[in-house]
């Protein structure tokens, strides 16, 4: 028993040894992988204070393009403010020149209105007829009117005309106008003036569309149409007047219809 217990006491002591070296290595390894651990930290740390410095000079580089641009743009918005002031100032001149110009035009032709009124007055008005004479025209409306339904009557047909003309420049919204308008296109159908003829039927069409003289307006308009070959305007009226059977419109259609 005694052999025993001495021979284990004796292999702990052995043992001893060899635990204290295990131990040992185990600690230098461990200092060894601790130094390399604090060298990558020591990299890394390095690494991380480069990117900083990096970072910082790119946002000192950015906030101070930041305040040249808005230095930039507030000098080009007092630039821009300015140059408006100055275009509106300009505008409102010559807005106040244009108004100045339009209020002496406007008195000019007043002026000029009242100055052909007082000649109108105490002249009339002079106008052609077609054979080249000359004839003294009434001023007032109804010594015109009155003057153009003595013409007809004396059968003077072209100084009637002269003033059928005038009587419709001067007094355009008069209803008395509508049979002088149609005796106005007649007579320039007769005179072979058939440009003239769509002129004058065009202008009776539009202010009296259902006036008493339409038919013989636009029968006229169509046979001058057809005279100028313009076979569209000249078809359109004879069909027109087809359907109303006026007069030989329906012959004229078809001279019309083969119209090229």
């Amino acid at each position: 028993m005694k052999f025993r217990v001495a021979c284990i006491i004796a292999i702990v002591l052995m043992s001893i040894p060899s635990m204290g070296f295990v131990c040992a290595t185990r600690v230098e390894k461990m200092e060894a992988d601790i130094a390399a651990l604090q060298l990558q930290f020591a990299e890394i740390q390095k690494s991380v204070n480069n990117d900083q410095t990096q970072l910082t000079e790119m946002i000192l580089r950015a906030d101070k393009k930041l305040e040249e641009l808005g230095s930039t743009q507030n000098q080009t918005h007092d630039q821009v403010a300015q140059q408006n002031v100055q275009l509106a100032l300009e505008l409102e001149q010559s807005r106040n020149e244009l108004a100045n110009m339009r209020g002496r035009l406007d008195v000019q032709q007043k002026a000029l209105e009242e100055m052909q009124a007082s000649m109108q007055t105490v002249m009339g008005s002079v106008a052609s007829t077609n054979s080249g004479n000359s004839v003294i025209l009434p001023s007032d409306q109804e010594g015109l009117y009155q003057f153009v339904q003595q013409k007809h009557a004396a059968g003077d047909s072209a100084t009637a005309l002269a003033g059928e003309l005038e009587y419709v420049r001067r007094y355009p919204n008069d209803v008395r106008i509508e049979p002088m308008m149609a005796n106005i296109v007649t007579a320039y159908n007769k005179q072979g003036q058939d440009r003239d003829v769509i002129t004058y039927s065009t202008k009776y069409l539009q202010v009296f569309p259902k006036g008493p003289n339409r038919n013989e307006v636009v029968y006229n308009m169509g046979d001058s149409a057809l005279k100028i070959r313009n076979c569209s305007l000249a078809q359109k009226s004879f069909a027109m007047l087809k359907a109303e059977k006026y007069r030989d419109s329906e012959e004229r259609a078809k001279e019309a219809a083969s119209c090229k």
